[in-house]
Order: C-alpha cells, then structure tokens, then sequence
C-alpha cells in the first residue's frame, strides 16, 4: 500500500513539474514562487485527483529536518523556523496533524543530528509550532547524510503501515561529513519521499536533484525570502508578527 501512494505522489509531482516547467520557463537559479510551492505541498497533501476512483488521500508521517551548521546565523535560523512553522500549518489545513491522522517529528542536524521531538510526542498544529519555535541553533558542519539517517529511524521507531512518509529537508550548503546520497536512494527505494530546500546555492549543491524525490526540490536565495514564500503560499492578504505578508 505505501508503494501505491509513492506511486500516485510522484505522477503528480512530476506532472506539477513538468507544467512549471513548460509553462513558464524559467532560467537557472530562478527562486520558487508561492504558486509552485503550494502547487508542491497540495500534490503532497492531496494525491488523489478527481479522475481516481476509490482513492482516499493518505495520512502522513512528516519530520522535518533544520539546517543548523555555522554558516546560518541567528536571524536566518529564525526565518528557516518561521517557514517550517508556515509549512506545517499549510499541511494541517489539508490534513490535520492529530493522534489519528497527520504527525510531524523535527530534528536539527550540523555536525551532529539531534533529535528535536518524535511524532507522537505532539498531535496538534499549535504544540507543533510552539515546539519548532522554541528550537534552538548549534553549530558545526553539514551532516546531511546523518540528517537522512536519523529521519528514517525517526519513521522506524513509531512506525504506521497506513501512513506515508514524508521528509522536508533544509540545507543552505555542500554536505562535508559524508555523501548523503546512498541513504537518500535507500529512503526513496521505500517508497518514501524527500523534498529538498535550497537555500543560496542554485546550483546541484550536493547532488541535490539525486537526493529529492522527482519534481520536490524548491529554491531560495536567502531564508528570509522562503519565510515570506512560504506565508504568501497560504493565500493571499496576510500579515503576522514576525512581519511576513502573504
């Protein structure tokens, strides 16, 4: 069962991919618009279409994993919480985090990976959002390969067959402690799916496009442009505190 939703996710994925691509062209570099990442997080959410018979949109799995190496400073990793934080509330809208339904664990990664709760430690949007907000930054390298590693054990030790998984990578820079690459591979073999989040580096920072799942790489060219992406993505005329509008 699981194979058959990655099945249905990465038509629709690779479909939104390909209209972004022959729509609009786009130059190399180009940042993701609030279109196209909503346009990513409902085929995500909703991979069922209406053509599909007896098909019912799965729950998800979600850990979100946080860039927390030395090269992003404290606004930055505040914008990167923000936009995590605008994420889970767009999931939410679509497929309610709850006990019985959607769960999100978090983790940081830099030199090492911590753990930054497990998903089933919170089963409502509001404890979720107050738990990434209250997430400290480290420092040290770009372990991207452990941040794989530790995601897939995250999904292991509470895992539900019925359940697709999902990890929402962040990275603002080139792996240097290891190729993330097998694990990625290994990851995808399962069925399961990764999105990527470039910060900066347009370029195949780290072979990105073998590590994401097809059609699930979006691009930024500083964190605080994806923290206002990602508030303009839940509709349009919206303000909040930290001064982001949609």
């Amino acid at each position: 069962m699981k194979r058959f939703w990655a099945l249905i996710l990465a038509a629709a994925l690779l479909l939104n991919e390909w209209c972004v691509v022959n729509s609009v062209p786009r130059r190399n570099g180009t940042s993701t618009t609030a279109s196209e990442l909503s346009g990513i997080l409902k085929k995500i959410v909703s991979p069922c279409t209406t053509e599909q018979t007896n098909c019912n949109n799965p729950d998800l799995d979600i850990v979100f994993a946080l860039d927390s190496s030395s090269s992003i400073n404290d606004t930055e990793f505040k914008a990167q919480k923000y936009a995590t934080n605008m994420i889970a509330e767009f999931i939410d809208r679509h497929s309610p985090i709850a006990p019985d339904g959607t769960r999100v664990g978090a983790l940081t990664f830099a030199t090492d990976v911590v753990r930054e709760f497990e998903l089933n430690e919170h089963t409502g949007l509001e404890s979720v959002q107050g738990y990434i907000d209250a997430i400290g930054r480290r420092m040290g390298g770009t372990n991207t390969k452990l941040a794989l590693e530790t995601a897939q054990l995250m999904f292991e030790d509470m895992f539900l067959e019925e359940s697709w998984k999902l990890i929402w990578l962040h990275t603002d820079s080139m792996s240097n402690l290891g190729d993330p690459r097998p694990r990625a591979t290994s990851i995808k073999k399962q069925g399961w799916i990764i999105c990527v989040v470039v910060i900066g580096n347009h370029e195949n920072v780290d072979g990105i496009d073998d590590i994401a799942s097809p059609g699930c790489v979006v691009k930024f060219g500083s964190f605080t442009e994806y923290a206002k992406v990602a508030k303009k993505a839940q509709g349009p005329d919206q303000f909040d505190e930290f001064g982001y509008q949609g």
